[in-house]
């Protein structure tokens, strides 16, 4: 497959499914998995492992462009109630919030950053992937099945904060999915769909960003005029789609639950087991 259809697929992939409680990063390792860049005078690994994590940049624009007016709103809040020019503390738990939020999967995936990065290599990759479906769909499923009451609006606070970034940590196991392990915590404590998505969405800013700027780095010897048009034109690709994709996903949301999603991950993860254990 020609590098540049190869990079456009994966910015679609990327933009449709970074969001939604079915694992972005999952999709992309299946993908690369069957399809992976080829005809590079670099390490293909490398630029791999740097392709799938940096284009969620342009996923993490499109909800900064969505939702700048309302970010910048609590930067204003915060801004003035740290200079105590404001007694209104709403901007300033915001962030706190967001803070408290991704200490946990920061601080362990620094610290289990060598075992993380090799983990696409692995031969059992797609039981992994598989499995993280399975299990996180049928959990999905028994959540929303509980019909929580969308009239309590549990407001996502300092407790709600601290156990949404815990469990947001099983999302360093491929196909687990950020936006579902951070989406079913905040349902189980009775937060509305909107907010538990939108928390989830703001949560993604600084820990995919973090991702990038470290993948980046950390791969920076490979970029060249080549590998950087691919980089650029892959994110691109995910920041027009994505910034559909989720003004989408919160219309479906509003209508209905999330347990289609948690349907689609048992049909997939079944799918790749058993092509998996018949491989």
């Amino acid at each position: 497959m020609d590098n540049t259809l190869n990079a456009f697929l994966r910015g679609i992939i990327e933009a449709a499914t970074e969001f939604l409680p079915v694992s972005s990063t999952g999709h992309l390792f299946l993908f690369s998995y069957f399809f992976p860049f080829g005809n590079l005078k670099i390490d293909h690994e490398s630029f791999e492992d740097l392709f799938d994590i940096f284009i969620q940049t342009g996923a993490i624009l499109s909800v900064v462009v969505l939702y700048f007016q309302l970010l910048w709103k609590h930067t204003k809040a915060a801004t003035l109630y740290l200079v105590k020019k404001s007694t209104d503390k709403t901007g300033f738990d915001f962030y706190r919030n967001l803070i408290v939020g991704i200490l946990p999967i920061i601080i362990l995936g620094f610290v289990f950053k060598n075992s993380l990065d090799q983990i696409k290599m692995r031969a059992d990759l797609l039981l992994i992937l598989g499995l993280s479906w399975f299990v996180g769909g049928l959990v999905m499923v028994f959540v929303e099945m509980k019909h929580y009451d969308e009239s309590e609006g549990r407001v996502i606070g300092m407790k709600e904060s601290i156990l949404v970034g815990f469990f947001q940590c099983f999302a360093l196991i491929p196909g687990v999915s950020r936006s579902a392990a951070t989406i079913i915590t905040a349902r189980i404590m009775g937060v509305s769909k909107k907010d538990s998505a939108e928390f989830s969405f703001f949560l993604a800013i600084p820990v995919l960003t973090l991702a990038g700027i470290y993948k980046l780095y950390k791969h920076r010897a490979i970029l060249n005029s080549e590998t950087i048009g691919l980089l650029l034109f892959g994110s691109i690709v995910s920041f027009v789609i994505c910034y559909f994709i989720i003004r989408l996903f919160m219309a479906f949301i509003r209508r209905r639950s999330f347990l289609s999603f948690g349907i689609y991950r048992i049909l997939l993860g079944s799918l790749v087991i058993l092509y998996f254990v018949r491989g």
